[in-house]
């Protein structure tokens, strides 16, 4: 598989260049265990930035990764100069929010307990097998303008 990126592929700003009318939102299933919950925001956060470099590669900028020197010369990057808020919900709110953010164009990714245990091959053969409407979300990953993410999202409480 080939990813289209652009040319040059710059993925850090300056921190003059940050655009704070963006922001990226984690939502998950209320009640995970805390382990299950890590384990979900790091793959959809992963799943996020590689899915916007193959298919919205013009979003890159916007997500505003930094370089975050230390005061020794080391290097702390690339880190996001943007909000990142972890919010949790009820498992009906994840499916609504999937479907918004579909219809709405916006990018996302989801994860589901399908997904977890066993091998990558034994979570694609039960994900290929579990109708979407079977599906137990345990959260998804989103990026876009606050004016169109917040109106999706109120309802959802911070992460406690």
């Amino acid at each position: 598989m080939r990813i289209h990126v652009p040319d040059p592929l710059r993925l850090t700003v300056e921190p003059t260049e940050v655009d704070t009318d963006y922001k990226f939102v984690v939502a998950l299933k209320a009640k995970l265990p805390p382990g299950v919950a890590a384990n979900a925001a790091s793959h959809l956060c992963l799943g996020l930035v590689a899915k916007a470099a193959a298919e919205r590669p013009e979003l890159l900028p916007h997500m505003s990764f930094l370089e975050f020197p230390d005061a020794n010369g080391g290097r702390h990057a690339p880190i996001s100069g943007l909000s990142l808020v972890v919010l949790e919900g009820r498992p009906a709110w994840l499916r609504r929010l999937r479907g918004e953010a579909e219809a709405a164009g916006l990018l996302y990714t989801d994860f589901t307990s399908a997904m977890t245990g066993g091998t990558y091959a034994d979570q694609l053969d039960r994900m290929r097998t579990t109708p979407e409407e079977s599906l137990d979300y345990y959260g998804l990953a989103l990026f876009g303008l606050r004016t169109e993410l917040d109106p999706l999202t109120k309802k959802f409480s911070l992460l406690h």
